[in-house]
């Protein structure tokens, strides 16, 4: 069985291991489950996280507590094992109406911090180069929409590699809505929430002409860069009009690897990048390269025509243009390079902040270019993720 015990969450946790051994031990409480396994809490970490129905929104999981009603030295005149196998705190003080916690030893386990510091959550990268061009990940449209488990896969391998194929898609507008609600909700741009891409002279943007893109990122000029696009073909005759894609955490690998100073110089130093039309006008200033406080890279910010005139210090300019034109060299080669001409049916997922995409020139004159295109975010991709994973911890435990 599952959740008997409340849990601060939605989400389904077994029952075994249960704890067999509880107690309060110079300042911490100290547990032991079944298997051997021990673990130790600060009070104050518990009496945070207690999941009652005083502290607790039934509805919302969320707290209802202030964490200043909690006493400076917290600690409990008593724990126990449950008869469900959970740890029972009784408080010397109220906190509220609250004065017992009940905690479920799989929660517990779970959110354990006492054997090395418990991680936010992480999932695992693939980098690639060309040889991905040998092994496409490609799911087809009915197995997507009908399967939860082929879902999961595919959703799991776009969060993995940045990149995710989905063939056999009607071309209609209703279609492309249907595919893209796989990921979430979808983000609202300037130009709407659904963007066509087709030659047009009097189009606004460098892709309604028929010339080659070099690999990119889009809206890099916003403070929150999209976080996934998702380009449907709706038709694809012309001569050449190849996609690409270039793994922009490959390209940061083999420079923090091989050229450290150049990716010193494409995580640290901003350079701005602005996108101007008749109507509006965006600018943001950042480095390329965006590391995360372990010094991770999270995204690359690059909408390559979309640079503005570099404005640093005067020994530094030199200096990133060379960086730059390294990285722009790294991305250009074929060998980080996977290629694939779109065809009808086809809808190609990305995550924009790392699998740049990139599109050989075509000869508008010989045949019809049609690519529908629109933004969803990461968070709503790793959301679907969770719901497919809670609904299977609460098949697996009953909850």
């Amino acid at each position: 069985m599952g959740n008997q015990i409340p849990t601060p969450d939605f989400e389904t946790y077994s029952l075994d291991p249960p704890l067999v051994a509880a107690a309060v031990d110079n300042g911490v409480v100290s547990v032991k489950w079944a298997d051997g396994r021990e673990a130790r809490f600060h009070h104050m970490w518990l009496r945070d996280n207690c999941a009652c129905e005083h502290c607790i929104d039934g509805n919302s999981r969320e707290r209802v507590n202030s964490i200043l009603l909690i006493p400076d030295d917290v600690h409990p005149n008593s724990v126990a094992v449950s008869a469900a196998g959970g740890l029972e705190v009784n408080w010397a003080e109220p906190v509220g109406n609250c004065r017992r916690s009940h905690f479920h030893p799989g929660w517990l386990r779970a959110f354990d911090y006492s054997n090395g510091a418990r991680p936010t959550e992480e999932w695992e990268i693939e980098t690639w180069g060309q040889e991905l061009e040998q092994n496409l990940p490609i799911f087809t449209a009915d197995g997507v929409f009908d399967d939860d488990e082929v879902r999961y896969d595919f959703l799991t391998t776009l969060r993995r590699l940045g990149l995710a194929i989905v063939t056999g898609m009607p071309k209609d507008y209703a279609a492309f809505e249907r595919i893209s609600a796989q990921i979430g909700l979808l983000r609202d741009m300037n130009w709407g929430k659904i963007f066509e891409i087709f030659p047009k002279p009097e189009g606004e943007y460098v892709a309604h002409r028929g010339f080659a893109l070099d690999a990119h990122t889009d809206a890099a000029t916003r403070e929150y860069i999209p976080g996934i696009q998702i380009f449907q073909c709706v038709e694809n005759t012309s001569t050449g009009g190849e996609s690409f894609w270039v793994d922009g955490f490959h390209i940061a690998k083999i420079m923090r690897q091989q050229y450290p100073q150049e990716f010193e110089l494409l995580s640290t130093v901003p350079w701005e990048q602005a996108s101007r039309s008749t109507g509006t006008h965006y600018r943001w200033t950042a480095p390329v390269f965006d590391l995360n406080h372990r010094g991770q890279i999270t995204a690359v910010r690059d909408t390559t025509w979309l640079r503005e005139p570099l404005r640093a210090d005067f020994d530094t300019v030199p200096k990133l243009f060379n960086a730059y034109r390294l990285y722009a060299s790294l991305k250009a080669e074929r060998r980080n390079q996977v290629e694939r001409k779109l065809v009808e049916g086809d809808v190609a997922f990305v995550d924009n902040r790392r699998a740049m995409h990139g599109r050989r020139a075509f000869d508008p004159a010989s045949g019809r270019r049609h690519i529908r295109t629109c933004y969803g975010e990461r968070e709503e991709l790793l959301s679907a993720i969770r719901m497919i994973e809670r609904r299977r911890a609460a098949r697996m435990f009953g909850g």
